[in-house]
Parts: C-alpha cells; structure tokens; sequence
C-alpha cells in the first residue's frame, strides 16, 4: 500500500507492528527514525525522513494496520505554565482619578518579568484566558499608583 508516497509492504508492516508490540515504551519518533531505516527512506540531503514517516504510520494506525505507541508529553504549541505569578487585582469602585496616574507600560520581550505579568494577569482575569494568541502582538501593562497592576492590553 503507497502511504506519503512510499511503499509499505505487508512485511514492514508487521516488522512495526511487532516493534510496538515487543518494545511498549518505544516513542513515535524513534519509531519513525526506525522505519525510515528499514525502508532506506532519506531526504535528498541525505537526512532521515522522519516526519513524513509519522505522517505515514499515523495513517497505518488511523487504517486499523498498526496500534501506534500512546503520544507521553504535550506538543510544543500546548503551553505549559511552568509557574504562576500571583497577582490579585482589588475590586476598584472609584472615579478614574481616584486611581491615581496610570501608567501604560509596553510589554519589550516574551522573556521579561512584564510578560510574566501580562500572561497571568489574562489566565485569571480573560475570559478567553491566556492564549494562545495568533500572529504578532504588541502587549502592554496597565498600572495605577494606588492599586498596582489593573490591567493588560493585546494589539495585533
């Protein structure tokens, strides 16, 4: 059968197959980087076709051909938060000036402090939560001198 543009006979098949049968801990992509072995299966540059071997398994496990080992850690996309900035923001009742100067602070690198503050600040307070968040954004901390941290703003 042509998978991603590539022969699988009933042999290779059963060689993953019993791969994934024999060795439970086995992950995906060493699984691939296997395969791609077994079938000589290289990019003109020489280089294991690893990803598209993925895509190709993945299509054996979606036929019913193969049970695919289970995938153990979350994609790179799937944010994890390593650990929260606790920050509470008092309910306020008050006319704009009973807030004192507010300062409106750009948000420079997703490695400062203020990015920190920023993510939280939408996980507890955004519907939506924290992300994530299509294309570019220019990001801001809104801040009052008597209440601290009120706020965050997002731009695209």
């Amino acid at each position: 059968m042509y998978i991603c543009g590539r022969h699988f006979t009933q042999e290779i098949i059963d060689k993953i197959d019993y791969t994934v049968k024999t060795q439970p801990w086995i992950s995906r992509l060493e699984l691939s980087r296997r395969v791609c072995q077994w079938m000589d299966w290289h990019s003109p540059n020489g280089q294991l076709q690893d990803m598209s071997c993925r895509k190709a398994l993945l299509e054996l496990d979606h036929r019913g051909h193969i049970d695919l080992p289970k995938v153990e850690r979350p994609v790179a996309f799937n944010h994890c938060r390593n650990q929260s900035i606790d920050i509470v923001i008092p309910e306020i009742c008050c006319e704009l000036n009973g807030l004192g100067q507010i300062d409106v602070e750009p948000v420079t690198s997703r490695y400062c402090k203020a990015s920190k503050i920023w993510f939280e600040l939408m996980h507890q307070y955004h519907y939506l939560g924290s992300g994530p968040l299509c294309g570019a954004q220019i990001r801001y901390l809104v801040k009052s001198s008597q209440y601290g941290y009120i706020g965050g703003l997002a731009f695209s």
